[in-house]
């Protein structure tokens, strides 16, 4: 399985946005982005942000990037147990 920057990838962003009661605008200001432009984007999971972008969404909607991006990161918690377990690989928890 891989994983590319211009496959669907479907958020959480609107969602929380809105339960956060912020506009667009709002929340484009606190991440210190130049426009909404970029975040209705990202909302209508037409692109996907970068990681820096994402980890400012995150701060700014408070809320964590796994959350944000539940579908994604199930994903790749998924295939990273697979190739965990494929590969034997062992993990301590200490």
């Amino acid at each position: 399985m891989s994983f590319s920057a211009n496959s669907q990838c479907t958020n959480r962003i609107r969602a929380v946005r809105r339960r956060r009661g912020l506009l667009l605008k709002d929340v484009a200001k606190m991440a210190g982005l130049t426009g909404a432009a970029h975040i209705s984007h990202w909302e209508k999971s037409r692109k996907m942000p970068s990681l820096r972008n994402a980890l400012l969404l995150s701060a700014a909607l408070k809320c964590p990037v796994e959350i944000l991006f539940l579908d994604l990161f199930n994903q790749v918690r998924k295939q990273t147990y697979e190739n965990q377990s494929r590969h034997g690989i062992k993990l301590n928890y200490d």
